[in-house]
C-alpha cells in the first residue's frame, strides 16, 4: 500500500493518458487511413499533420511537471474542438452522437490533473 500514493496515482493515469494520445498523435502524423478518411471527409485533410503536431506537443507539455497546467490547457482546447468536431459531424448514426469519447478524455485530463496537483485557484 506504500506505492499507492497521490502522487504515484497521477503519474501512473499520466502515463495512461500519453499512451492513448501520443497512438492518436503518431496516427495523424502517419497518415492512418481511418483518420484521413474522418477528417478529409470533414474537409481537414490540409490539417491532419498540424492536428497531429498540436496533440503531440499537447501531451508532452502535460506530462513534463513545470509545463503541466499549460498542457492541460492546450489538451482542453483540444478535447473541446474535437467535441464540437463530433457534435457537427455525427458520422453515420446520426442518433448515436460520438463525442462521448472526448468528452471523457477531458474529464480524465482533469482529474489527471488534479490528482497530480493542478489548482488553478491558487498558486
Amino acid at each position: 500500500m506504500k506505492y499507492l500514493t497521490r502522487k504515484n496515482i497521477g503519474w501512473v493515469m499520466t502515463g495512461l493518458l500519453a499512451l492513448a494520445l501520443i497512438a492518436s498523435a503518431t496516427f495523424k502524423l502517419i497518415g492512418s487511413e481511418d483518420v484521413v478518411k474522418l477528417l478529409s471527409s470533414n474537409g481537414l485533410s490540409k490539417w491532419i499533420t498540424i492536428i497531429g503536431i498540436g496533440e503531440l506537443a499537447s501531451i508532452i507539455l502535460f506530462i513534463i511537471p513545470k509545463t503541466m497546467r499549460f498542457g492541460a490547457l492546450m489538451l482542453s482546447a483540444y478535447f473541446g474542438g474535437a467535441i464540437m468536431f463530433h457534435m457537427t459531424h455525427p458520422g453515420p448514426d446520426v442518433e448515436a452522437q460520438q463525442f462521448g469519447g472526448a468528452a471523457a478524455f477531458l474529464i480524465f485530463i482533469w482529474a489527471t490533473a488534479w490528482v497530480r496537483g493542478l489548482n488553478l485557484f491558487g498558486d
